[in-house]
């Protein structure tokens, strides 16, 4: 019974990240949809002067966001992506670089 108990607890709680998962993922395509395919393209495989993405880990995608977000210069295109950036929460972030890596792999 202890047993049982345990295994049912345990699919609520996977249940429940799979669906918090899946609104992060709605969340991170609705904000790359409006603000990054533009650039980046419809499957973050970059065009003209703009980076592929979809070649670049989730921890990758964080780090320039945050950088960006604060305001660094960290590569030519610094000065079109700050604005873009510092709009962004650290959720927006997250589910910006889950969505790309979890959708162009």
């Amino acid at each position: 019974m202890k047993n049982m108990l345990i295994g049912t607890v345990a699919a609520i709680m996977i249940a429940g990240q799979g669906s918090a998962f899946a609104q992060d993922l709605a969340d991170g395509e609705t904000l790359y949809q409006s603000s990054c395919r533009a650039c980046h393209g419809p499957s973050a495989q970059g065009m003209a002067s703009f980076p592929r993405l979809a070649d670049k880990t989730e921890e990758i995608l964080i780090e320039r966001l945050q950088a960006y977000r604060e305001g660094e210069k960290v590569g030519p295109n610094s000065a079109l992506m700050i604005p873009h950036a510092t709009k962004l929460t650290d959720e927006d972030i997250e589910n910006i670089a889950a969505y790309i890596t979890t959708t162009f792999p």
